[in-house]
Order: structure tokens, then sequence, then C-alpha cells
């Protein structure tokens, strides 16, 4: 029994470095192909050859670890916004009772002063 000559270009990556990539990639998901790539070759993973991070991309997306964008969420939750807006409410009322010692009435037409009868 032997193995039947195979067609196409050997791949670059060995199971080893395959499933270093992958570990690499779900331990941390904002790890990005380039850090990835200079991590493995950093490691030996490539045989000593360099690697890009279309390789990286290539066996992620092989795996089914496409890349995707972080989920948008509130940065507040609504427990925190409903305390935020009774204090800020809270403080609106005490302002309200601040007796101002700089106050200014300002006429827009006319006067105030002296009548004339």
């Amino acid at each position: 029994i032997q193995n039947r000559h195979r067609h196409g270009r050997p791949k670059k990556l060995s199971a080893h470095a395959q499933r270093h990539i992958q570990k690499l990639a779900l331990g941390n998901r904002c790890m990005n192909a380039a850090s990835i790539a200079a991590e493995v070759e950093g490691m030996g993973g490539g045989g000593g050859q360099p690697i890009s991070a279309h390789t990286i991309r290539h066996t992620l997306n092989q795996i089914v670890l496409q890349g995707c964008r972080p989920r948008r969420k509130p940065l507040l939750k609504m427990m925190q916004k409903k305390a935020q807006f009774a204090a800020d409410k809270q403080d609106m009322d005490f302002w309200n009772h601040v007796l101002w010692s700089d106050e200014t009435k300002i006429n827009i037409f006319g006067s105030d002063g002296v009548k004339c009868v």
C-alpha cells in the first residue's frame, strides 16, 4: 500500500500550527490575523518561513471562524440610567432653590425706570 501522488501545492502550515492558530483565535477574539501570524511565526509553526496574514485568514475560514464586527451594546445599564436621571433631577431641584446674589434683570424693550404720569 502506497500513498497516491497528491495534486497541487503542499500546505504551508502543519496540522499542529493550524490547531495553534485556532486556539489563539478562540482565546482572544479581538486578535487580528497579522498579530496571529507574528505569534505563529515566532513559535516556528511555519517551518521557518514567513507566514502572511492572508494565510491565517484562509486557515481561519477553513475552520469556520470568519472575522466579524463586535456587537454594539449599551455602555450603561437601565438601572444606571435611572439612577443618573434621578440624581440629575434632584440636582436641578436643588439649584432652583438657591438664591443667587449676582442676578441682573435685563429688559428687551423700554425700561422699568421712572414712569411719567
